[in-house]
Parts: C-alpha cells; sequence; structure tokens
C-alpha cells in the first residue's frame, strides 16, 4: 500500500517536472519567434506569438 502512495507521488512529480520543462522551453521558443516577427515586422505573426506567450505566463 505504502509502496503505491509512493509510486503514484513519483508519477504526479515526474509529470510535473516536465510539464514545466516543456512550457519553459515553448515559452524560450516563442520569444526568439517575436524577437523575428520584430525584426521582419511581421505584426500579425508578431500578436499571435505575443498572444501564445501570455496565455502560457499566466500558468506559472
Amino acid at each position: 500500500m505504502l509502496f503505491a502512495i509512493y509510486t503514484l507521488a513519483i508519477d504526479k512529480y515526474i509529470e510535473v517536472v516536465w510539464e514545466t520543462a516543456v512550457r519553459k522551453h515553448r515559452i524560450s521558443k516563442l520569444r526568439t519567434l517575436i524577437d523575428q516577427a520584430l525584426d521582419e515586422r511581421d505584426e500579425e505573426t508578431f500578436y499571435r506569438y505575443s498572444s501564445e506567450l501570455n496565455v502560457l505566463r499566466k500558468g506559472e
């Protein structure tokens, strides 16, 4: 019984760590894409990526 609870706790921890790493990677990628959009003066792309970044930041 105790082992099962420990296993569930470890599984949840791994899931949280994984989701955090994926979110941080996507935020980093979005910042790069936003910089590119600014360099290219691509307003539509800038707003699309900025909106996604704002949604991800709310989850932090």
